[in-house]
């Protein structure tokens, strides 16, 4: 009986047994643990070197190479970049480019003014010359790793340095115009302020709407642009190029007709005649000419102080011949609305001067402008 009780003792385990065992599958989990840890930090460390701005302009200058072989314009240099007027197209920043680095050698530099991390200034170079700058803008930050910052990289601004010369142009066109160069229209952004009116409208702006011509500012344009200029009534507009300047034929001279030759006419040699006593009537004939003045207008004023003044008695005794007007011309005949145009006249206006015993000629030649006031064309302005 003790035998088989012998017999039936289970065997015993060492503890040491358990132990390696443990040790063992720990070893193993730390390895793999290890290993996992030592290949994120090695994906980690990678992505941290590729976010360098250094790879992101190496990147770039890769396709910056194949864009000018292919003759198109590489990434960022299609928009506006400050150097070049906002109404140029971008096929002279193209040209520029390929003719700066064709046959040369083109990479890359730092530029030595260049210290924000965050946005980097970069030099291109073909063969030793600077020909652009780009500069790049750190965005998307993030932290891997726990202390390692990374970022991506975008284009915020492209110079180029070897563009041809820029102009600066000025367009002069009709308040209310429409205005574009290069098929983009032109804002008020770009008005300089100064207006070029006639002299001739100095006395006429109160009674009747004639628009200013205003002057707009077209800066840095490396080819002379294509303007055109429809005017304030949707009229096509005839524009002149002198140089950089650019000037709207806004008021084109026309023929004249009939009717507007013969009261213009009919004014003009009134205001002559008046001018030397010749006006039969009252005051010198002051009732005469003021029909053809604007109340209160300049001429008015004058023509009131002309008849009631001592000066028109000191006009010399003399006669006019018949007809009185000689050598009447009536011409540049500009029509600026309903109620306003203007025309060159000209005329002499003989006088047998008694006391000299001989004939003095009076030569008018001036331009006339006139406006319609209470639907009588009356003189608005000489010049």
């Amino acid at each position: 009986m003790a035998e088989n009780r012998r017999r039936k003792k289970k065997p015993k385990f060492k503890p040491i047994f358990y132990f390696l065992c443990i040790v063992v599958v720990y070893t193993l989990l730390l390895l793999v643990l290890s290993g996992m840890f030592l290949a994120y930090a090695d994906i980690c460390i990678r992505k941290f070197e590729r976010s360098q701005s250094s790879y992101a302009i190496e990147d770039y200058m890769e396709g910056f190479k194949k864009s000018l072989a292919k003759k198109k314009m590489p990434e960022g240099f299609d928009a506006e970049d400050g150097s070049i007027g906002s109404f140029e197209d971008s096929d002279i920043r193209l040209e520029a480019l390929i003719a700066a680095t064709d046959g040369k050698t083109v990479s890359y530099e730092k530029d030595k003014n260049s210290y924000n991390t965050e946005e980097p200034v970069y030099d291109i170079l073909a063969d030793d010359t600077t020909i652009a700058k780009i500069t790049l803008t750190a965005y998307n930050e993030r932290t891997v790793f726990g202390i390692l910052t990374i970022m991506d990289w975008k284009i915020s601004k492209t110079e180029i340095l070897s563009l041809p010369e820029l102009d600066d142009y000025t367009i002069w066109a009709p308040e209310g115009s429409t205005v574009t160069v290069n098929g983009k229209t032109v804002s008020d952004d770009y008005l300089t302020g100064n207006v070029k009116d006639e002299d001739l409208f100095t006395y006429v702006k109160e009674y009747v709407n004639i628009p200013s011509i205003r002057e707009y500012l077209i800066p840095a344009l490396g080819n002379p642009p294509e303007v055109a200029v429809t005017g304030p009534s949707g009229e096509n507009c005839e524009v002149i190029a002198d140089g950089t300047n650019y000037e709207t034929v806004y008021f084109k001279e026309s023929d004249i007709p009939d009717d507007i030759k013969e009261t213009a006419l009919n004014i003009s040699e009134t205001w002559s005649l008046f001018m030397t006593d010749d006006l039969t009537g009252g005051k010198h004939g002051l009732d005469t000419i003021k029909q053809y003045l604007i109340p209160g207008s300049d001429y008015d004023v004058q023509a009131e102080e002309w008849a009631g003044g001592v000066d028109i008695t000191f006009t010399s005794p003399h006669t006019l011949e018949n007809p009185a007007f000689t050598n009447v011309k009536v011409s540049e005949y500009v029509r600026y609305s309903d109620d306003c145009f203007s025309c060159r006249i000209s005329f002499d206006k003989p006088m047998f001067i008694k006391s000299m015993k001989k004939t003095v000629v009076d030569t008018t030649d001036s331009i006339y402008i006139f406006v319609k006031y209470n639907d009588t064309w009356c003189l608005a302005g000489m010049r």
